[in-house]
């Protein structure tokens, strides 16, 4: 529970959305189910949500914290190549952090010393889907990487103190769930000599805006 649901001291004021029916209204790379709803006047409504399974990504440091991992690829939205932290979908009866680790493997062809999961959030306000997201330390190239059909691209290493104005400028598909990491190791005590040297070179990050 968070901090914020522990403070709350008045009770939700409204009825609550009941769901009354679901269908599958499309199916292809990703699900769109086309939900009604009872609003708490009466007023019966439909949405669409995006279904599908969980994602999960990996903010991946070299040894020495020098670098971050990132994978180059075209991404048909925007319609260019964007730099994104490695990822990709969480498979079934898989735990996310080591779906992250498998992305960051099948991408990259890197291989992390120690890692550290810091959580997920919503995919999007109208989707179901839940974004999970590790620290990788220490992170060397292990083998060439495995890519699936209609998946091609390159590794880059961005330098870490280059990370806070990359985090900034936008083109980063999953920017906040990278922030959601930095924080979280921060605020944490990792007991790992890896993890506890790399949230020191974080800290460093976050301090610069003190």
């Amino acid at each position: 529970m968070s901090s914020l649901e522990l403070s709350r001291l008045d009770p939700w004021p409204f009825e609550p959305w009941r769901r009354i029916g679901s269908r599958t209204a499309y199916t292809g790379f990703v699900t769109v189910n086309r939900d009604t709803y009872k609003e708490p006047d009466g007023t019966v409504s439909d949405w669409d949500i995006i279904a599908g399974p969980d994602s999960a990504a990996a903010l991946a440091f070299t040894p020495a914290g020098t670098h971050v991992v990132l994978f180059e690829q075209f991404r048909v939205g925007p319609a260019k190549t964007l730099c994104e932290l490695p990822g990709g979908y969480v498979n079934d009866d898989e735990q996310p952090e080591l779906a992250a680790k498998r992305e960051l493997k099948e991408e990259t062809g890197y291989e992390a010393a120690s890692v550290y999961y810091a959580g997920s959030e919503w995919c999007a306000a109208n989707s179901s889907r839940r974004k999970h997201i590790i620290i990788a330390a220490e992170a060397r190239p292990a083998s060439d990487p495995s890519w699936d059909s209609s998946e091609m691209g390159r590794v880059q290493l961005l330098p870490t103190k280059e990370l806070i104005d990359f985090l900034r400028n936008g083109e980063l598909t999953d920017a906040g769930l990278a922030c959601r990491a930095l924080v979280s190791l921060a605020s944490s005590t990792p007991q790992d000599p890896a993890l506890a040297k790399l949230r020191e070179t974080i800290c460093g990050l976050l301090w610069a805006f003190r």
